[in-house]
């Protein structure tokens, strides 16, 4: 159980409540008997309920994404994990049809644990083509532009940049604030913008989280340069940072548009 903030009047609320108990408006993140955020992990699924959970709080269509979480499908391209009596089972159904079993035992928390590492890796592959399509892009145009255009439209354009600039570094400043380390218990947290990345002893690198475990997270700030006292690893070592940086602006796994997702960007004849 998290804590977490009504979207509609921002009142502080626990993620296990299905309506906001100030101006009961339905919380998003609620499914019955399940939290979308479990208590002790940051956020990270460890059942397969509570990943089923997550995705659905991230508005995941899993069917075309090609993710079966609690099912044992048959067809070709796919990812999915079940359980089988006492095994849970994480497997990829190749392009050819044949099965490529990742993981099959007794450990539920590894099962999921696995299957959501390769959710976020195929999210971030998407991710990634996106911004190498938008970086390829061409301007094509025509003609000569002499005189007046240089007075009239460029001359605006460079005041108006200028000014763009120092309101964004402005509004960078303001955001990234309360950026640094944060730590509950052995688990260590960062905070970037506006997004929460936790590293603890559940997981073998930083992972995006949906939010701090406590509303008064101020509490628990550490600092922004990293002490191996701590415990944990450095955020600014990690994958996660690297990409944070290369796409020039803060982290925006929740704004992902999954309508764009294509399922043939996915190496399908790989065992994972």
């Amino acid at each position: 159980m998290a804590t977490i903030r009504c979207e509609y009047c921002g009142s502080s609320m626990s993620s296990d409540e299905q309506n906001c108990p100030q101006c009961g408006a339905p919380n998003p993140y609620y499914l019955p008997g399940v939290s979308a955020a479990p208590a002790g992990t940051g956020g990270r699924p460890r059942t397969i309920a509570e990943l089923q959970a997550y995705c659905a709080s991230k508005g995941m269509p899993l069917e075309k994404m090609r993710f079966f979480i609690g099912e044992d499908y048959r067809e070709p391209r796919a990812f999915g994990i079940y359980r089988d009596g006492s095994d849970f089972v994480v497997y990829k159904n190749k392009a050819d049809g044949s099965r490529a079993i990742r993981y099959r035992g007794p450990d539920e928390a590894h099962a999921v644990g696995e299957l959501y590492d390769k959710l976020m890796a195929e999210h971030e592959l998407r991710s990634n083509l996106r911004r190498t399509s938008a970086s390829s892009g061409t301007t094509r145009g025509g003609g000569r532009r002499r005189g007046n255009f240089l007075r009239n439209i460029i001359l605006p354009l460079v005041i108006l940049f200028a000014l763009s600039s120092v309101f964004t570094a402005i509004s960078n400043r303001i955001t990234h604030r309360n950026d640094g380390y944060y730590r509950v218990g052995e688990e260590l947290f960062y905070h970037y913008g506006t997004a929460w990345f936790a590293d603890s002893l559940y997981a073998d690198d930083w992972y995006e989280v949906d939010t701090f475990p406590y509303e008064d997270y101020r509490d628990y700030y550490q600092g922004n340069e990293y002490d191996d006292s701590w415990g944990g690893s450095s955020f600014t070592d990690s994958q996660l940072w690297d990409e944070l940086q290369d796409s020039g602006s803060d982290y925006g796994g929740d704004s992902y548009d999954y309508d764009s997702w294509d399922a043939g960007d996915t190496d399908w004849d790989s065992d994972w």
